[in-house]
């Protein structure tokens, strides 16, 4: 009998070459408050020069530069809220099961909040057991939002901002997230001979809820007694407003969790909050009224008719404005032109107007957002078509910068 050969397999050296770490330690230093600075007339002026260049070349307008508010977005639909293992539960037959008729002896109502889905497939069926559980939470929370409205848009001579800087929908989006993660598809039933043919039990545990929101609460009063305390120590007054209006958000969400844990523990009436919105509603109102100014600096022809036009649009949403840009925390600042056009129509004149605005903060003079307007306007004689370019001008600047205004003051930071 032969031999079979045998083979030596040699395996070479494999070595790992082991990169040395290389640690770069980088100085930061802190950046100190700035004290307000003159305003730049002349880079302003020449901002609003090539502005005018570039408005020249178009019939429309350019538009505020400034970030449009975001919409309010829709409730979040809870079929997005699935369990990660969304087939975990094992699908039943036979025997109907007591809860797709009535209550469950397995998840009782007082451990449980229950909601039974049916469709014609499963995950139909699963969806709709998470949404009956979820409309409990948008329902009763959408009713406490009406309250807050009701609440912020009660003022004092007639003046409110905080009501339209809350996004409520969002509010119902945060606060829900984390407690509709917690529901459980945990029976499926199958009835072949039922049209719809699939029913699903969700549920959610009351007492993991009710620790995870009291832990929630407990930290967005945390939360608002810092705001609160560094509203105290800060002195920059448009800070101050900022971290008010936060603290009126914070303090929607806060009341959203404790409309949660009224409903995942119906004995208990929830946590008082150790803050009323009307406190704090009361210290920004104040700050507004008395301490915080705006200014408004405008050249041009309609510069008078269009700055009382601004000015009214500022006073309805709450603000002061001020003829001294010294005692202002933001300037807005605006030049305007009015052009006869060389064509048109036989018996009509027709003009050109043009409007570029800066906003600025004077706590160091940034220009935190930029308006751009333009249109024509056209009437019998020169006189009329300016006079009716000005009417154009009241309207759509007045909207404009107010709206502009408004979103920078009442946004989070600085």
């Amino acid at each position: 009998m032969a031999k079979g050969l045998g083979v030596k397999r040699k395996f070479p050296d494999c070595r790992w070459l082991i990169p040395a770490a290389i640690i770069i330690l980088a100085a930061w230093t802190g950046c100190t408050a700035h004290a307000p600075q003159p305003l730049p007339q002349e880079k302003i002026r020449s901002r609003a020069d090539r502005a005018f260049n570039e408005l020249e070349a178009t019939d429309g307008s350019a538009g505020a530069r400034f970030p449009s508010k975001a919409a309010n977005s829709d409730i979040a639909d809870p079929a997005a809220q699935r369990d990660v293992l969304v087939n975990i539960a094992p699908v039943e037959m036979g025997q109907r099961p007591d809860w797709v008729d009535g209550a469950s002896r397995q998840f009782p109502y007082t451990s449980y909040l229950t909601g039974v889905g049916h469709g014609a497939e499963r995950q139909a069926a699963e969806d709709k057991a998470r949404a009956e559980i979820a409309k409990i939470f948008y329902s009763d929370i959408q009713a406490g939002n009406r309250i807050y409205q009701e609440i912020l848009e009660s003022t004092v001579g007639g003046k409110s901002t905080s009501d339209e800087n809350i996004n409520f929908a969002e509010i119902i989006k945060v606060s829900t997230h984390k407690i509709l993660s917690g529901i459980r598809v945990v029976q499926v039933y199958r009835d072949p001979g039922s049209q719809p043919e699939f029913f699903a039990l969700a549920v959610l545990d009351r007492n993991q809820s009710r620790v995870m929101l009291k832990n929630k609460i407990q930290e967005m009063d945390g939360n608002i007694q810092q705001l609160l305390s560094a509203v105290r120590r800060q002195q920059d007054t448009l800070s101050r407003v900022k971290m008010l209006q936060d603290g009126i958000r914070k303090h929607a969400l806060r009341q959203a969790y404790n409309t949660e844990l009224r409903i995942v523990d119906p004995v208990a009436k929830g946590i008082s909050p150790p803050f009323n919105i009307t406190e704090i509603k009361s210290l920004l109102h104040n700050v507004l009224l008395k301490e915080f100014f705006i200014a408004l600096s405008l050249e041009g022809p309609g510069a008078e008719e269009v700055g009382q036009s601004i000015v009214e649009a500022l006073n309805r949403k709450g603000y002061s404005v001020c003829d001294e840009i010294d005692e202002a925390s933001i300037v807005t600042r605006g030049l305007i032109q009015i052009k006869a056009l060389p064509r048109g129509a036989a018996g009509w004149v027709f003009v050109r107007w043009e409007a570029y605005f800066d906003l600025v903060d004077r706590n160091g003079g940034a220009v935190f957002g930029s308006v751009q307007k333009s249109g024509k306007a056209g009437h019998l004689t020169l006189t009329h078509a300016e006079n009716r370019a000005v009417g154009y001008m009241r309207k759509v600047l007045a909207t404009e910068i107010s709206e502009n205004l408004s979103r920078y003051i009442m946004t989070q930071g600085n």
